[in-house]
């Protein structure tokens, strides 16, 4: 998504256009709120958001009146993060490669986001920012799922919604607990859990976009 020019006063969440301190302000709340959004889910306070970023509350609520204006400006910046993995991956000339990078590329992007993944897992929520992150992933994939079609030695039934199950399959998959953890149920929202992969995710990877082919290859 295309962002405003430096010298262009960037609107408040009621449309207003931004002075250069406000601004900046702006820019340093959002960004701590993704920290936080991501380690600790959509839940996160705005006191340890104004924490984080080093404000007072009042400046949150001045930029983000409500959860719901910060979720879509973060979500904004998701779908910033979609189209450069996108285009990073059409880019590629070995299509499998290409698949790779975006199948993998894109399930990091759940289960390194807490409030990412509890947000595309909850089918309650409505949002435009999540519906437009939806739309963004699945032209890429279509794109990727025909080049490896055309290639030969991908399944002739391969569809870019293959590849769209294959992201929500490897990003719900659970962090590694610590292993002074307790014996206690995990689940990949679990508040105890880290954020990020699992230590087998390369691997994982690699068994789905190998599934893809006509004839999977051997592995050692």
């Amino acid at each position: 998504m295309p962002q405003p020019p430096e010298h262009s006063p960037v609107p408040d969440a009621v449309g207003r256009p931004l002075r250069r301190d406000a601004r900046r302000n702006r820019e340093v709340v959002l960004a701590a709120a993704r920290r936080m959004f991501a380690e600790h889910g959509a839940d996160c306070s705005f006191e340890d958001i104004a924490r984080e970023a080093g404000v007072g509350v009042g400046t949150v609520y001045r930029r983000f009146p409500d959860r719901r204006t910060l979720i879509e400006a973060i979500l904004e910046q998701r779908v910033e993060d979609v189209d450069a993995a996108a285009a990073d991956a059409l880019r590629l000339d070995d299509p499998w490669a290409a698949a790779r990078l975006f199948v993998g590329a894109a399930a990091r992007m759940q289960l390194e986001d807490r409030g990412l993944r509890e947000l595309l897992h909850d089918h309650r929520f409505v949002s435009a920012g999540l519906a437009l992150l939806r739309r963004r992933i699945t032209p890429a994939a279509e794109e990727l799922a025909r080049r490896l079609r055309d290639h030969g030695a991908a399944r002739t039934d391969l569809t870019g919604q293959d590849l769209v199950a294959l992201i929500r399959m490897l990003g719900s998959l659970a962090p590694d607990r610590p292993e002074t953890a307790g014996p206690g149920p995990s689940g990949p929202d679990d508040p105890d859990d880290p954020v990020g992969p699992p230590a087998g995710f390369e691997r994982y990877l690699d068994l789905v976009v190998d599934a893809l082919r006509r004839e999977p290859p051997a592995r050692p």
